[in-house]
């Protein structure tokens, strides 16, 4: 066949998702992070949760885009994490119909899906607070508008999203969620966090001082003043639930390479792949990175199986992400580590990826809730079983 015939031939046109993946490669040696942010709204990938009402479904597909992200680039994957779990807890929570938070959730779904809108939050609960000052967001209602100010410590996306969700509380005690352009001059953002070592997620501390916010831009919060009120733990544990995925991503990408340097490498006349002490370390490590993925498979199924006031299901589902997350990320800490331990001096050379990932895994564990509020719930939970505490 000739070469102008096979031009003529019909092309299988690539997926939208590998094309996603191959422009992230291209950026982690450019550096030029925001052009990939840029990029990456026009296309469908980060608005699943607006075409996908189906919990479980979504989880799912947002955890794949999560995963395959951080087999290139943890920082960036965690950033859209931060975009996803927001969105995805907004969309999948069964508002009531009859309820205004419902029309002014789907009007503002319609918006971010039309005008491609990236959001930032401004994080979840923290062990510790910051003693010098008072860094809580607070709102007061004023005659037609909201007055927003305080602070948080950790907001990825920062200088990229569009918009930033957040919860602030009022003088009642409740709390209300708030939609804002993040174009603002009454936002301001400080030090970036973390400094080189989560390039790409764009993370720093943001400042309101003295924000309005008009009425459209707010989601009421019924039985807010409560620590446990539903909407708000369900949107933890959305955001618990898909932390593991940039982590595992990651960790999988290490074990291939493990994989490639025990198959050239020979001793006595023997690869290291064939040794059964490699095989051995290999497979225990195995062993945990298929743990830790069916964790967050069942909180998948913990996702489909939640109904809106249902304390036992929110229980399950809330719980259910805390183990996977708590799990995954140490699992991918100890298998990176390993590793290490497998490849020697050529697993820490400058420029490859289990340098890079090496320097990263540790945030996964260290991202709330941390390890001592997950000994808390657990313990507080132990001692007063009939008390459903989050």
């Amino acid at each position: 066949m000739s070469s102008t015939a096979l031009s003529q031939l019909p092309q299988k046109e690539q997926d939208p998702l590998e094309k996603v993946y191959q422009s992230l490669r291209t950026v982690e040696r450019t550096k030029d992070y925001k052009d990939f942010y840029s990029y990456l709204k026009s296309t469908r990938i980060p608005f699943i949760p607006c075409d996908e009402r189906k919990a479980g479904t979504m989880y799912r597909e947002c955890f794949k885009v999560l995963h395959g992200m951080g087999q290139i680039s943890i920082p960036v994957a965690v950033a859209l994490s931060m975009h996803y779990y927001m969105l995805a807890a907004l969309a999948a929570y069964p508002l009531s119909k009859k309820s205004t938070s419902y029309w002014k959730r789907e009007m503002l779904l319609a918006k971010i899906k039309k005008e491609r809108l990236l959001i930032a939050n401004t994080g979840s609960v923290r062990t510790f607070k910051d003693t010098a000052e008072n860094s809580g967001i607070l709102a007061r209602k004023e005659k037609g508008y909201y007055t927003i100010q305080g602070k948080a410590p950790f907001m990825s996306l920062a200088g990229v999203a569009d918009y930033v969700v957040f919860a602030a509380e009022l003088p009642s005690g409740e709390k209300a969620v708030f939609f804002v352009p993040l174009d603002n001059d009454q936002i301001e953002f400080e030090h970036t966090a973390f400094g080189d070592s989560m390039q790409g997620s764009f993370t720093k501390a943001v400042k309101f001082k003295n924000l309005r916010v008009g009425h459209a831009n707010v989601l009421s919060l019924p039985d807010s003043q409560a620590s446990n009120c539903e909407i708000l733990v369900y949107q933890r544990a959305w955001f618990q639930a898909l932390i593991p995925a940039p982590y595992l991503g990651a960790t999988s990408e290490v074990l291939s390479c493990a994989k490639a340097f025990a198959k050239k490498k020979i001793k006595n006349g023997k690869s290291l792949a064939a040794s059964e002490n490699f095989q051995g370390r290999v497979g225990e490590l195995l062993i945990k990175y298929r743990a830790a993925q069916q964790l967050c498979e069942h909180t998948g199924a913990a996702m489909d199986d939640f109904k809106r006031g249902d304390r036992i299901s929110l229980k399950k589902l809330f719980e259910s992400s805390v183990l996977s997350k708590h799990f995954s990320t140490h699992f991918a800490e100890e298998i990176v580590t390993q590793v290490r331990y497998l490849m020697g001096s050529q697993f820490l050379l400058p420029g490859t990826l289990t340098n890079k990932v090496y320097k990263e895994i540790v945030f996964g564990a260290l991202q709330p809730m941390s390890d001592t509020d997950i000994k808390d719930y657990f313990a507080r939970a132990f001692m007063d079983p009939c008390k459903l505490s989050f």
